[in-house]
């Protein structure tokens, strides 16, 4: 279905980004990799299975450096790259008054927003220059109605999805569609460790994400620029 698609996902080692990536391989993709850390790398190898058409990389994605290394490393090892799943994310929740809070402030800019803002910035001149392709980020049900005590996290959810959707009405017509995946908690090891299982039951399915991300960065959505798809479960 998508061979000869070479797709960038970046948080791609973490609980969703595993399924993710093992989808867009499953079907027919060539993929590269991206954390933070190279620590998680062969866990990740071990989960999706042997494939020549797996890479992995490591970058700081708060950085322009470092979303441009990974650029040049799609360059490097596929020739170019055509999408790009950016997953790379943070949650945090506390006080709005506390010491922590002001810490976790600058946490969320930087996992939240910092990121999409240099991984967009460094994708978008290749997908120009090959006539078009496909960006998909993470938003969050949260910033619909905000819960107390997640400033931090809604606030740079929502920038980030101003963001997105601005940066859709700038690329469109170039070919590039900058789509938005909002949704609620993702059933992921974390998640169940935090909050138990029996609130999982209301949770999204990982691997919904990921049927999302097929469906947004394919000629299905051709349609879809600056679309916000909602994966909400049972919450």
């Amino acid at each position: 279905m998508n061979e000869g698609r070479v797709v960038v996902i970046t948080g791609a080692a973490g609980g969703v980004g595993k399924i993710v990536t093992r989808a867009w391989l499953a079907s027919g993709a060539s993929v590269l990799a991206v954390d933070a850390s190279d620590r998680h790398h062969e866990a990740l190898r071990a989960f999706v299975g042997e494939t020549d058409r797996l890479f992995v990389f490591s970058a700081d994605l708060t950085s322009a450096e470092g979303a441009l290394s990974m650029v040049r490393e799609a360059d490097r090892v596929f020739g170019g790259m055509d999408t790009l799943v950016h997953l790379v994310g943070g949650f945090a929740m506390g006080e709005f008054t506390s010491d922590e809070t002001a810490s976790d402030w600058e946490r969320m800019i930087a996992l939240n927003l910092n990121t999409s803002f240099h991984c967009f910035r460094a994708v978008i001149p290749g997908l120009r220059a090959r006539g078009g392709g496909w960006i998909v980020a993470m938003g969050s049900k949260a910033v619909n109605a905000p819960p107390a005590r997640t400033a931090a996290y809604v606030a740079t959810k929502a920038a980030l999805v101003g963001m997105a959707l601005s940066v859709s009405e700038e690329v469109k017509g170039d070919g590039i569609h900058v789509n938005i995946i909002q949704a609620a908690t993702i059933d992921t090891p974390a998640n169940r460790a935090d909050m138990g299982d029996k609130a999982a039951e209301k949770w999204v399915r990982a691997e919904d994400v990921a049927e999302a991300t097929l469906y947004l960065c394919s000629e299905r959505a051709g349609s879809s620029y600056g679309a916000t798809l909602e994966l909400y479960g049972k919450q």
